[in-house]
């Protein structure tokens, strides 16, 4: 029972951090067909980084081995999962007329990162029982949308702000190295490298609500952003400019 309350938690965790994105959002509505197929990114994004880790990544090697061992293939893991949850996403939603706004960079690719965090978060739940279960209640809820929402920053500001495409790679190396070592610290068996990993998950996830609150004041400052009740519908995204209940042209709730 607990772990059905805890699983439920991970759920709930994933709606609220989507709703409040998407409530601060003072652009564009994005269109929620866009919304799904981000999630179902992440969703597939987890599949492929399985199959793909069970192939190379040695599961002993994860598993109390000689810490170098660990450490070569904590890494290996982050780079494999950090890939397969930004890149398919990116090179789909890239050239989108809505991907437009610096906000968008943070929220399409941290709902990948729920798609992805979710099943894996049940699975481990399941796994290795309500204990553990717990643990990443506390450790992992939203460390996923955190790393990949942060290259979704820099891959917007890419587009807007003509920013090299490069620091989008240095980016997504980034959330690569970081992702490792939050692995190795819980793989280690050693407290301090599990007090980092502790460090990294919280960091991470206080800087996505960072990063969030700064592109939506570079949203403002480039006139991206709107003030106003049902500025855009919600269903489609196209512009309400006299504030209907419901939208001119698909005709749903705006």
């Amino acid at each position: 029972m607990l772990l059905i309350v805890i699983v439920f938690i991970f759920v709930l965790i994933a709606i609220g951090l989507t709703w409040f994105f998407l409530a601060k959002d003072k652009g564009t509505k994005e269109p929620v067909s866009a919304l799904w197929i981000a999630l179902g990114f992440g969703l597939l994004g987890a599949v492929a980084a399985g199959f793909v880790e069970s192939l190379i990544i040695p599961i002993k090697a994860l598993s109390g081995g000689p810490i170098g061992e660990v450490l070569l293939a904590s890494l290996g893991v982050g780079i494999i999962e950090e890939f397969f949850k930004f890149v398919p996403l990116a090179l789909f939603i890239y050239h989108k007329s809505y991907f437009n706004e610096h906000t968008d960079g943070v929220i399409y690719f941290a709902i990948a990162g729920l798609g992805f965090g979710i099943p894996e978060n049940i699975l481990y739940s399941v796994q290795f029982g309500a204990h553990a279960a717990i643990l990443r209640l506390f450790l992992t809820p939203i460390f996923h949308a955190a790393t990949t929402g942060f290259v979704g920053y820099f891959l917007i500001k890419s587009k807007i702000d003509h920013k090299p495409l490069y620091k989008t790679g240095l980016a997504l190396a980034f959330a690569m190295v970081i992702h490792g070592l939050y692995d190795f610290g819980l793989s280690s068996g050693n407290t301090i490298f599990a007090i980092m990993s502790f460090m990294i998950t919280f960091g991470m996830s206080v800087g996505l609500f960072i990063l969030y609150a700064r592109a939506t004041e570079l949203d403002k400052e480039q006139g991206l952003s709107v003030v106003g009740n049902n500025s855009f519908c919600r269903s489609c995204g196209t512009n309400n400019p006299n504030h209907n209940l419901y939208c001119a042209h698909c005709g749903k709730y705006a």
